[in-house]
């Protein structure tokens, strides 16, 4: 008799668990539809103005992990920082182009805006990595505005913090010239000798060779050249 008992008992409680789970798991699957629409309000809460891209295309959340998810957010901010910066230097170029000289009295010029928006912008990537993507349109507005000495500084950090990024060896005739022209060519060479304890690509070898011959500076001028990367 009590064996029949607890034979009896077991389905019992087993369908006491069953109804306990269907009152929960709305509820659960409810917190996690907040949560990630929490996120991703969150991060284009934070989004500059003017972006073409959506970053619901960019992420989905329910197919990445915590890392990923919040890697791909990280992608998608500088992407629109990126968008935003070539939308304000091609309005200085075109705004060049048309020779128009009317302008709001205080009024920002374009490409300030853009260099002041990146500059704002790299330091919260910093340690990510993504702030290399912001390099390139800071690179070309610095450019634009002949700022050598900037431009140089920000291509000298690239080249000692990310030694083989690409970014270092597509940018080396440039950054050649515009050395010239500040007239820190002993610095720039100073940074590409470090570079040879370094495994780069063959391309990006070969480009960093060859911007130490245009910089005609004889090896010997440089006892350590990593003594000053620091």
């Amino acid at each position: 008799m009590h064996e029949d008992t607890d034979v009896c008992s077991k389905p019992e409680s087993m369908r006491t668990k069953h109804n306990a789970l269907l009152v929960l798991l709305p509820v659960v699957a409810g917190w996690v539809g907040y949560y990630l629409g929490a996120m991703r309000e969150m991060s284009v809460t934070y989004m500059p103005r003017g972006a073409t891209v959506a970053l619901d295309h960019l992420v989905s959340a329910e197919s990445f992990s915590e890392v990923e998810h919040a890697r791909a957010v990280l992608d998608a901010l500088a992407v629109r920082y990126v968008e935003n910066a070539q939308c304000l230097i091609a309005q200085e170029v075109m705004s060049r182009n048309a020779n128009s000289g009317v302008r709001k009295p205080g009024a920002e010029r374009p490409i300030l805006a853009a260099i002041r928006m990146l500059d704002e912008a790299i330091p919260e990537f910093r340690g990510t990595g993504v702030e290399l993507r912001l390099l390139r349109p800071l690179l070309l507005a610095l450019k634009q505005e002949r700022f050598h000495d900037r431009w140089l500084d920000v291509y000298l950090d690239a080249l000692y913090l990310h030694p083989t990024h690409e970014l270092v060896g597509v940018l080396a005739d440039e950054a050649v010239a515009i050395s010239q022209a500040a007239g820190r060519e002993q610095e720039l060479a100073v940074g590409f000798r470090c570079l040879s304890g370094i495994p780069l690509d063959l391309l990006a070898k070969s480009r960093i060779e060859r911007a130490i011959v245009r910089l005609c500076i004889d090896a010997s001028v440089v006892v350590n050249p990593c003594e000053h990367a620091t």
